[in-house]
């Protein structure tokens, strides 16, 4: 026989879980969460680490398709790292931290404390882990520096308007993570939750500011091609931009208010 702890949660419990959670995070201090944060940034780099050595080994044996697919792969390497390690990532706060805000427990002004500071963190963690990854490429002959050009030329393809819409979406499905996440009971389960949800982000190339911070923070430091400071701000404000709105409004304010009007 099943036990109550093995039984789905509902949306009512959910929410309360997410709730609880977000209070939490309110109540550290800003030398907690940047320290949380900053290891995120630095995890969430093994994605890009990851997706580098496999477009070294395979770049040359498959087609443009196959090789997309393949890397993509590897992006929710550095996600299951952060998630499941607890550590902070902005992403998953544009949702959590928002609930709070909305049920009247915490001030606006609180919300940006904790948006600045966890975002700060992160783009701490990615710019180092950047350089360090760019030095390793340089002296080591098992990742292909070419890697960098590819993922550059990607990064810089798109036009505003597609970058704003895809970052939407890789918000938008980053609130969700964090939803799904809460209601699964396990700690497989919410592995492959967080493996499907980024898989669909990465294979959709849709723009997510903290593993993108770490792409193209290496694109700008280890390629000659063009790569520059405007590039990497327009690539970030646009990218973290879609990314709030997309976990702030289609997760955090949809989930909230039909769950809280229904209560």
């Amino acid at each position: 026989m099943s036990s109550e702890s093995d039984r789905p949660k509902n949306d009512r419990e959910i929410l309360q879980e997410q709730m609880q959670a977000s209070q939490h995070e309110y109540e550290r201090d800003n030398r907690s969460l940047l320290l949380s944060s900053i290891a995120a940034g630095l995890e969430i780099g093994f994605s890009f680490f990851l997706m580098a050595a496999l477009y070294t080994h395979f770049h040359d044996l498959v087609g443009g398709q196959l090789l997309h697919f393949i890397i993509s792969l590897s992006y929710p390497i550095g996600f299951v790292m952060v998630i499941i390690g607890r550590a902070d990532l902005f992403t998953e706060h544009t949702t959590l931290a928002i609930l709070p805000v909305l049920d009247g427990q915490q001030k606006w002004t609180d919300l940006a404390r904790i948006w600045s500071v966890i975002y700060c963190g992160n783009m701490i963690g990615a710019l180092v882990f950047s350089l360090i990854f760019v030095r390793f490429v340089a002296v080591s002959q098992h990742i292909d520096g070419a890697a960098f050009d590819y993922y550059s030329d990607k990064m810089t393809a798109d036009g505003a308007d597609a970058l704003f819409l895809g970052a939407v979406f890789a918000g938008w499905l980053m609130g969700l993570l964090g939803w799904v996440v809460a209601s699964s009971t396990d700690t497989i389960g919410r592995i492959v939750v967080i493996t499907v949800i980024t898989f669909v982000i990465g294979l959709g190339g849709l723009a997510h500011c903290i593993a993108g911070a770490v792409a193209i923070f290496s694109a700008w430091f280890g390629t000659d091609n063009g790569v520059g400071p405007m590039d990497v701000l327009r690539f970030l404000s646009i990218a973290t931009v879609g990314n709030a709105i997309g976990g702030s409004v289609f997760v955090g304010l949809v989930k909230y208010g039909y769950i809280a009007n229904r209560q």
